[in-house]
């Protein structure tokens, strides 16, 4: 049986199944800290903060930090309070740790983490431990990573256990998938543009494989991928949104190049402190060279009317530090305008059940994201 084709492991079944049981009754105002697994077999910590009073459509919004040593869900930057203003706005909001990070530092399966052929030879080599007896299962960022620059496209997995995670949400109908927002900071942006050029050669909805086949690997040959989950991909706020090292910019280009839809149905806001000139240019470089939001003629390239740059005025402050100071900065007052314009526009999408039984691998390897290889 091809790989793509594998039918899952126990392991796998179990460790979603235990994500989607019943969970305590959420106190008002407090979120829901929750496990979820990757397809590779790192268990990592999310935070689910439901609106009281979800605005139309029942959209959910997930925060990215950017990876790095002592970065987590909650630092730097007021991720918290800034949760809070997207609860008040009706917006769900899901955080969660990278691997290695925060409180995502488990390994509940180490065979799967260090000899499956996706994401096994990255692993062996950016992560320390693999020939460790007993089987090393755990990962931190402090200590075990080789180099974090070089195993960031990896991270693109976790991502994808979060969409995952959520599409079981949504099948219990506590939100909507068919509106998902990114806000990301730093090399975050990187990885959110990745993913989102993974989730337009993915469907939407769990293909019938037959005899008990599930979908494992992104993407994969043969399958119907109408509708496209990167149609629920409502749009996504870059706070100093930059390119992470491991990612060559003609790649990153080819993305969209490639795949003209993402381009066209997932608007952007790129957002920099007006005194951050490094920052400025790098939303330049999405913007212009990878987005070509201003269109061309020439080419036939219509312009974007939901995509911007913007700059923060008289700061020179980057990625999450553009948060918690908006009487001053008005970060959190420019992102709610945008969003709420946007979900206005999708307010009457429907509900559809998901019905994937558990994570999926993002294959690297393949052409649709630039043959990356460890």
């Amino acid at each position: 049986m091809r790989r793509w084709l594998a039918a899952p492991t126990l392991f796998a079944a179990l460790a979603f199944l235990s994500t989607q049981a019943e969970l305590p009754a959420q106190d008002e105002g407090k979120p829901i800290e929750e496990n979820f697994t990757t397809a590779d077999g790192v268990r990592l910590k999310g935070l689910f903060h439901k609106a009281q009073k979800a605005a139309p459509g029942n959209p959910v919004v997930i925060l990215m930090y950017e990876p790095g040593v002592g970065n987590s869900m909650d630092k730097p930057g007021d991720w918290a309070g800034f949760t809070k203003t997207l609860n008040d706005k009706g917006f769900h909001v899901f955080r969660f740790d990278w691997r290695g990070h925060g409180k995502s530092k488990d390994i509940t399966d180490p065979n799967e983490f260090w000899t499956n052929p996706i994401t096994g030879p990255w692993n062996k080599k950016y992560v320390k431990g693999f020939n460790k007896k007993p089987i090393k299962n755990d990962i931190d960022a402090k200590t075990d990573f080789v180099s974090l620059k070089g195993y960031t496209p990896i991270f693109i997995n976790d991502l994808a256990a979060a969409r995952a995670h959520l599409d079981g949400k949504n099948d219990q109908n506590d939100l909507s998938t068919s509106s998902v927002y990114l806000v990301g900071a730093g090399d975050s942006a990187g990885l959110g543009l990745l993913w989102m050029t993974g989730e337009w050669v993915r469907p939407a909805i769990h293909p019938v494989l037959g005899n008990g086949v599930i979908y494992k690997y992104v993407p994969t040959p043969g399958i119907n991928v109408d509708p496209e989950a990167g149609r629920d991909i409502a749009g996504a706020v870059w706070l100093s949104g930059s390119r992470p090292p491991a990612f060559p910019e003609l790649v990153i280009a080819n993305w969209v190049k490639n795949q003209q839809k993402l381009r066209d149905n997932n608007p952007m806001l790129m957002l920099y402190g007006e005194k951050d000139e490094t920052s400025k240019r790098a939303a330049g470089y999405f913007y212009n060279n990878v987005l070509v939001a201003k269109g061309n003629k020439a080419l036939g390239i219509k312009a974007l009317e939901q995509t911007f740059m913007s700059e923060v005025k008289g700061t020179n402050l980057k990625g999450a530090a553009l948060l918690g100071n908006n009487a001053q900065l008005a970060t959190e007052d420019t992102i709610m305008k945008y969003l709420e314009a946007r979900q206005k526009d999708r307010a009457a999408i429907v509900r559809r059940e998901r019905k994937y039984p558990g994570p999926y691998y993002f294959d690297l390897s393949n052409p649709s994201f630039g043959s990356f290889r460890p």
